[in-house]
């Protein structure tokens, strides 16, 4: 039996409804060594590692397999998705000829791993090359490649684990431009090639593909649904840069922060069709920054707007908030100015702009700012912005035509906050009565 088959009849007595399509048998009954998957979003590109590894356990005594995430996030939930289709089997039977047998199949369980009766494991990692060292596997696979931003450790962290036992590797993402280990896989003869295009998914629908172009800019459009290898023609933040700078860690809400460092806002009011971006940056050492809150405001009201961020304000005493007070964002700007003396405006020239956003420039260059992994607009609208030259000589630095880049002068303006002296002393005045 194929192991498609197998998987399909996993799915067919768990009643899932699930048919599979042609490009996840392709991959299922691809036995080769070393395999790479280039994908659009959204295809069941994680779905399928998920059933795979299942069937391959079962098929196995003795098996382990190993499924590295880029983030712990992304870990938990890789392995929610085989929990889940275990747990759909627990009180099923499976008939294969003249025998029938259970697929209450599980033995025991962990945040990390999942162990079967018959002795195979299977186990969900985030990325940590030290974690991962000791171990020994048969079947690997990473699940977004290109977002690691270590790779090359990983891959030396992960080669001589499956030496020894002859293992399968196998790399899933979809790009992220001309560069690292799943670059280099993709175009290297070793590997089997599968290349998953969305149309080759049809439970992504024409509504949810409107949305998404709708929602990316043509740069991210063509990355992450066309599947293409981007050169970084005029990015100010190649890759690379981006990648040096991502840890992983969730912010939380600003109610939550519990922290004696120093505190730096910065805050772009939306106007038109762009929202409004707060991200507040920690001062964990010397010149040292990290980002402990993002929030994002989409069509909500200037007032609410206003009282939210007079609430952060006053909750964390922030050391200096950064505003864009430029048209709409003045009259937020008199009303926060006039409650709280660490608030400043700036009118954003293109002189100005182009100050924050080097400065913003040097600290990614420099690894002087962590960033949340999970922080997916911010880390994408870094990774378009552009530094145009016009005709004239003149640079502008800017998003694409059309496309936003306010989570990028928010977080300008907190960097900015933190790293200069305020533009002029303001003395606000206390009268007693």
């Amino acid at each position: 039996m194929k192991v498609s088959d197998l998987a399909q009849l996993l799915l067919d007595i768990g009643e899932t409804k699930i048919r599979l399509y042609d490009w996840q048998r392709r991959w299922l009954d691809d036995k080769s060594r070393f395999r790479v998957m280039l994908k659009s979003r959204a295809v069941g590109g994680s779905f399928t590692i998920a059933l795979e590894s299942i069937v391959w356990s079962l098929l196995n005594p003795l098996y382990t397999t190993i499924l590295l995430s880029y983030s712990l996030r992304q870990s938990m939930e890789l392995f929610r998705k085989i929990r889940e289709q275990l747990s759909i089997l627990k009180d099923k039977r499976l008939k294969l000829g003249e025998q029938t047998c259970s697929l209450n199949i599980v033995n025991s369980e962990s945040r990390t791993e999942i162990t079967l009766k018959n002795g195979s494991r299977i186990i969900c990692l985030p990325n940590n090359p030290d974690t991962i060292r000791g171990y020994r596997a048969d079947q690997i696979y990473i699940d977004e490649a290109a977002m690691f931003r270590n790779d090359l450790e990983i891959k030396a962290a992960v080669i001589p684990i499956i030496a020894g036992k002859s293992g399968r590797l196998s790399l899933i993402s979809t790009p992220k431009g001309r560069r690292g280990w799943f670059y280099e896989a993709w175009v290297s003869s070793i590997y089997s090639k599968h290349k998953i295009h969305y149309r080759d998914s049809p439970h992504i629908t024409n509504e949810d593909l409107e949305g998404l172009r709708n929602t990316l800019s043509h740069i991210a459009w063509m990355q992450e649904m066309e599947m293409e290898f981007l050169e970084e023609l005029n990015c100010l933040f190649p890759v690379e840069m981006i990648l040096s700078c991502l840890e992983d860690y969730q912010y939380t809400e600003f109610t939550e922060i519990k922290t004696s460092n120093p505190l730096y806002a910065g805050i772009d009011l939306g106007r038109y069709r762009d929202s409004t971006i707060i991200i507040v940056l920690e001062k964990a050492g010397e010149d040292y920054l990290k980002i402990v809150f993002v929030k994002e405001f989409v069509d909500v009201d200037m007032v609410y707007q206003r009282e939210y961020i007079a609430k952060l304000i006053d909750t964390l005493s922030p050391v200096r908030v950064l505003i864009d007070k430029t048209g709409i964002g003045i009259p937020i700007y008199d009303f926060l100015v006039e409650k709280h003396v660490n608030v400043e405006g700036l009118t954003i020239t293109q002189n100005l702009k182009e100050a924050i956003i080097l400065n913003l420039y040097n600290y990614i260059r420099s690894r002087r700012i962590k960033i949340p992994i999970d922080c997916e607009e911010l880390i994408r609208q870094l990774q378009q912005f552009k530094k145009i030259q016009d005709k004239t000589g003149r640079t502008r630095y800017e998003a694409p035509p059309g496309w936003h880049d306010d989570y990028v002068i928010a977080l300008a303006l907190a960097v900015y906050a933190a790293s200069n002296p305020p533009q002029q002393a303001r003395i606000k005045e206390i009268w007693r009565w």
